[in-house]
């Protein structure tokens, strides 16, 4: 973990001095960073930008692949869109957060993009309350959240063959391969919005007014950015979603948002934690009902 600079008159850091060689030796261009990775390559990040572009390529192709085998609008196609999208949204706040340790900036989160995607295995991060801590208490109450907004828990398919991408698997199989989906999208929207809502919005928003301030509009934002997933629920839970999903779903940001802030402007414990909500809640969800597409957003409301 790496603290953030909270001082404008402290002294550069080795990671803000490496961003400022990186920076002026290729300068932000709109036509790279719509690509993941180039921005990343462009700049001497040869490893991270090969991992991100490669990754950005095989999502597009099991996009195309699930979408034409299953449909657009199929979860075949859907899952690997929405890691694409995230994908696209990391890789632009990456060179972003980058530009502001180059300007040391204060509140820029310090940590490399890879350190960021192994924050939800590392045991220092792991360890901290404020991280164990929180993913407990924020997956019992968004099981019972999502109980409220669902009417209910639907186990009456627990213990079945499952059900992926339209296809019945083997018990075995089917749950790791689950697992496996779960664990890559979720790592994917971890570090999106993580890197967006907080390494970027809270922290400007902390030094252009005040922290307390730019915690709690990041964390009104965040809420309201997820009210959109009303659009894919279905019209009899939707009253119950504006009334008791978007709330929780604000507090969570509230709580990802002090946890960073707590940690001195680290973003791994937020990343950390988001992952895990995430990835447990849908697990759950999985368990519970099989015979539906895992990581669906009708039982868990992942964030």
């Amino acid at each position: 973990m790496q603290e953030a600079r909270l001082e404008r008159d402290s002294r550069p850091t080795e990671r803000e001095l490496e961003s400022s060689e990186r920076a002026a030796s290729c300068p932000a261009r709109a036509g790279l960073l719509l690509l993941p990775g180039l921005m990343q390559m462009c700049r001497g990040r040869t490893s991270e930008g090969v991992a991100l572009a490669s990754l950005a390529v095989a999502e597009l192709g099991a996009a195309v692949t699930g979408g034409v085998t299953n449909g657009l609008e199929t979860s075949a196609a859907g899952v690997p869109l929405i890691a694409l999208g995230d994908l696209l949204t990391l890789s632009v706040m990456d060179v972003a957060l980058e530009n502001q340790r180059s300007s040391r900036l204060r509140y820029v989160p310090q940590e490399s993009l890879g350190e960021l995607a192994l924050a939800p295995f590392s045991g220092q991060v792991l360890s901290r309350p404020t991280v164990w801590a929180g993913v407990s208490a924020s997956l019992a109450a968004g099981i019972l959240v999502s109980a409220v907004v669902d009417r209910g828990i639907d186990t009456h398919n627990a213990g079945k063959r499952p059900v992926i991408f339209g296809r019945e698997m083997n018990t075995a199989p089917g749950y790791l391969l689950a697992g496996a989906i779960g664990a890559g999208l979720f790592e994917h929207v971890a570090l999106a919005e993580e890197m967006a809502f907080r390494g970027v919005l809270q922290s400007s928003w902390a030094r252009s007014l005040d922290e307390t301030r730019g915690w709690a509009y990041a964390s009104l934002l965040f809420g309201a950015v997820h009210g959109s997933n009303i659009l894919f629920i279905d019209r009899s839970q939707r009253l119950a979603y504006l009334a008791a999903g978007v709330p929780f779903i604000t507090l969570l940001g509230a709580y990802l948002g002090l946890a960073y802030r707590w940690n001195r402007y680290s973003l791994a414990p937020s990343v950390a934690i988001h992952f895990w909500y995430d990835l447990l809640i849908e697990a759950a969800g999985f368990v519970a009902d099989p015979k539906n597409s895992p990581l669906a957003v009708s039982w868990g409301m992942p964030f």
